[in-house]
């Protein structure tokens, strides 16, 4: 090998250790609350409310593609935001249930709490706190969190006993961004990024052809969410002997 290939070989090998812990971004579930009294009895249902979204906490892509489409949409811009949120808010309730329905609890997707019956049930519910779908030009030209997508969720936990009142079991505060991916041009290497670049910038072939890995969305960070809440309310359920703890692992 020449040395003047080495260079363009030692960026690319340098770069693998980083790509392999950036792209590991888990997310954030904090527990705000818990519940500590005697053992519920196993519920009949356990209800999961798709979140609620409101569209001044939604922010769309600043990407100049992006803002192009949204100018030519025929939605007004507070329904494009909506259905950003929406699709956020869709991911988190459809990991969360297909979580617990695979621990073998009776999990099912609602869009809006029960009624009051004479059922024991779980009430799973929340609003988005934000939602930002950052800047997909530069996650996949640059990346390594360069326009990075965001999703911030607040869920409370509920179990009614029949009639009577509903009782917080728990609340959580979770948080997703996207990959710490590299973008097109942190791939090529050094040398050839140099030469490509602008070509790259200027391509709107090249730049819908990038791997989808870089151009993450607010429904794949609501999916993520969703699938670590959804193992820890698991893990909770588990404690009340809903489930066998075997069954979370």
């Amino acid at each position: 090998m020449s040395h003047a290939s080495q260079p363009g070989r030692r960026a690319v090998l340098a770069l693998a250790p980083g790509f392999t812990l950036a792209a590991c971004t888990a997310p954030q579930v904090e527990q705000i609350a818990g519940y500590s009294g005697r053992r519920l009895p196993r519920p009949e249902r356990i209800y999961v409310v798709d979140p609620g979204v409101a569209a001044n906490d939604v922010k769309l892509d600043d990407g100049v593609r992006q803002r192009l489409t949204q100018m030519t949409s025929d939605q007004s811009l507070s329904q494009q935001r909506l259905a950003a949120g929406r699709q956020a808010a869709s991911g988190v309730a459809a990991e969360v249930t297909a979580k617990l329905q695979g621990f073998g609890l009776p999990a099912e997707r609602v869009g809006r709490a029960p009624t009051p019956s004479g059922a024991r049930v779980v009430i799973v519910e929340g609003h988005l706190l934000s939602v930002d779908q950052g800047n997909q030009t530069q996650r996949n030209l640059i990346g390594f969190g360069r326009g990075r997508s965001s999703v911030a969720v607040e869920v409370q936990v509920y179990y009614r006993d029949g009639h009577a009142a509903p009782r917080l079991i728990s609340s959580f505060e979770a948080t997703a961004q996207s990959p710490m991916t590299p973008g097109a041009v942190g791939t090529m290497g050094a040398g050839a990024a140099v030469g490509r670049i602008a070509t790259m910038a200027a391509s709107n072939a090249i730049l819908s052809s990038v791997s989808e890995a870089r151009s993450a969305d607010v429904g794949s960070e609501g999916r993520r969410i969703g699938d670590a809440l959804g193992l820890r309310l698991g893990r909770i359920f588990a404690e009340q002997g809903w489930i066998p703890e075997s069954a979370v692992q």
